[in-house]
């Protein structure tokens, strides 16, 4: 009897030994192979942004701000150090990331969202969601300022949407929705059971970003918007409430079973600067978020330098089975502490979003 009894527990330890290994992990980890699928060598190269919009159930339509189109050397596997595309799409199966379709509009140039013949303006696309055979996304329009460096660029107090039919994708229909105060809807949608969309966007305080949401019926988004004030909602922008406020210009929110997360980052405009990626929590789409917790420290570290970072997005639509959320962050070169371009080439995975996993329980206890 009391072999049978050490063969039992040896048997129960194997077991839930195996079991451990394929349950989920208890901490944030890095995505390597995720990553690697946003290492490509045609197509779309590297880029920010990185938001995804399901589409159907076996794949999402991804938007990247300035990119890199079909410019990677092979030979030197680099890069020129100047993006040639404002913007760009891609098609990306979702049981098989590896599978992807990198579209081209019909006017046959890099930049995949493309409205009027200025190169003073352009599109850094946004979030969106699907209805229908439509893909609706969201377009935030920039200007040149005329300032050198990397922030001669100002926003325009302008909502655009993108139309795209999923029988013609390369085909793009572009409308003006109405303005909303200066407000830049469209860095998240989340659907609700009660037939609305909920659009979150930002403005600047001054000091910081503001986060605002208002709500609109799935079936129109040219509906009259409703605005969330003061513990209800109203038709009139100008009684918009906001309902956080961060350092950061990076916000991203979800909703993860009958739990709402807003995603933001630290503060980081350089080398060297801010490493933290944070998750509130709240029951109702307008918050309040509480439990603000760090739930990943990037560690794209070079000679020890840290990359400027930003755009902490999530993909809950690559479910790994594990409870486990898809996040990626967008890194932007090591600034003035590391010298990365070299006879005007550079490593595009410098400038390319990188993948993590967290836990749904490093989220909230609840999930």
């Amino acid at each position: 009897m009391k072999y049978l009894l050490i063969a039992a527990f040896l048997l129960f330890a194997v077991l839930n030994s195996s079991q451990r290994n394929i349950s989920a992990s208890d901490s944030t980890y890095k995505d390597v192979v995720f990553t690697n699928y946003l290492k490509t060598r045609s197509g779309w190269i590297a880029g920010d942004g990185a938001y995804s919009i399901p589409i159907g159930r076996d794949k999402s339509l991804w938007t990247f701000g300035d990119s890199y189109i079909d410019s990677y050397d092979t030979v030197t596997n680099s890069v020129p150090c100047l993006f040639q595309a404002r913007n760009a799409a891609v098609f990306m199966d979702i049981n098989d990331p590896s599978n992807q379709l990198t579209l081209r509009n019909y006017e046959r140039i890099p930049t995949f969202f493309n409205y009027g013949k200025s190169n003073k303006f352009w599109f850094w696309p946004e979030s969106g969601y699907q209805k229908d055979d439509t893909i609706f996304v969201f377009l935030s329009r920039l200007r040149a300022t005329g300032d050198t460096g990397m922030w001669g660029f100002a926003g325009v107090d302008t909502n655009y949407i993108a139309k795209i039919n999923t029988a013609d994708p390369n085909k793009i229909y572009y409308s003006i929705i109405q303005s909303h105060g200066g407000i830049n809807f469209g860095i998240s949608v989340v659907a609700d059971t009660k037939g609305f969309n909920y659009i979150y966007g930002i403005k600047s305080n001054g000091f910081g970003n503001d986060l605002f949401v208002a709500r609109v019926h799935q079936d129109n988004i040219y509906d009259n918007w409703q605005y969330f004030s003061d513990g209800g909602w109203t038709k009139d922008i100008s009684k918009i409430r906001k309902i956080d406020s961060e350092f950061t210009a990076s916000f991203y929110i979800l909703k993860l079973k009958s739990i709402y997360i807003l995603i933001t980052t630290e503060f980081s405009v350089g080398c060297d600067q801010g490493k933290n990626i944070y998750i509130s929590t709240s029951d109702n789409p307008a918050g309040p978020f509480t439990n603000k917790h760090s739930v990943w420290q990037v560690d794209d570290t070079i000679l020890s330098h840290y990359p400027m970072f930003y755009m902490a997005n999530a993909h809950p639509e690559y479910d790994n089975g594990k409870e486990e959320l898809l996040i990626t962050y967008c890194i932007n070169g090591y600034g003035d502490c590391l010298k990365t371009c070299t006879d005007n080439r550079m490593d595009p995975d410098i400038y390319r979003p990188k993948a993590i996993r967290v836990p749904f329980k490093l989220i909230d206890k609840s999930l």
